[in-house]
C-alpha cells in the first residue's frame, strides 16, 4: 500500500480521485459534492492499494471522516452530514487534476491519463477557477450514458 497526495470521493458508486497543488481546492470541491449527496472516503492523503488490475482507495487512520478546509481548518463530515457521507474505501476510477495552468481547451488535451501504483485510470484537466463539483457530476451522468 502506498500514499499519495489528493482527496477521494464516491459519486454513485464511483470513485474520483482529486488531485491538484496545495490550494488549488480539492477539499472545497469535496464540501460541494457532498452537499449533493456523495460520500467522502479520504481527505489530504489516500492510501491506495492495487488490487486485482484495480486501484482501491481508503482515509488514512489517523483522518477517517474529516476534511481540511483553508480557513475553517478540519471540518468533520459527520458532524455535519451524517456517517453516512463517509465511506470506508473506495475504487479510484478516474481522477481530476486541478491547475492553472493555461492552454488551450479541446476533448483531446482535457482527457489524459495517469498512472497510480501501477493502474494506468482516465484523468480529466479542469481549472479550479470553473464550478469543478458540477462538472465533475456531468462527466459522471455522461459515463454512464
Amino acid at each position: 500500500m502506498s500514499q499519495i497526495p489528493g482527496t477521494l470521493v464516491s459519486i454513485n458508486g464511483i470513485g474520483v480521485l482529486l488531485r491538484g497543488a496545495s490550494g488549488m481546492g480539492k477539499s472545497d470541491t469535496a464540501l460541494m459534492l457532498l452537499r449533493d449527496g456523495h460520500r467522502l472516503v479520504a481527505d489530504d492523503a489516500v492510501d491506495v492499494q492495487a488490487t486485482g488490475g484495480r486501484l482501491i482507495g481508503r482515509s488514512p487512520a489517523e483522518k477517517p471522516g474529516l476534511l481540511c478546509l483553508r480557513g475553517p481548518g478540519l471540518f468533520d463530515v459527520t458532524r455535519r452530514f451524517g456517517q453516512a457521507a463517509i465511506a470506508a474505501s473506495a475504487s479510484i476510477d478516474w481522477a481530476v487534476e486541478l491547475t492553472r495552468d493555461r492552454r488551450p481547451a479541446t476533448s483531446e488535451t482535457d482527457w489524459q491519463s495517469v498512472v497510480i501504483a501501477g493502474i494506468r485510470i482516465p484523468q480529466i484537466i479542469i481549472s479550479p477557477d470553473r464550478p469543478v463539483a458540477e462538472l465533475i457530476q456531468v462527466v459522471e451522468v455522461a459515463k454512464c450514458d
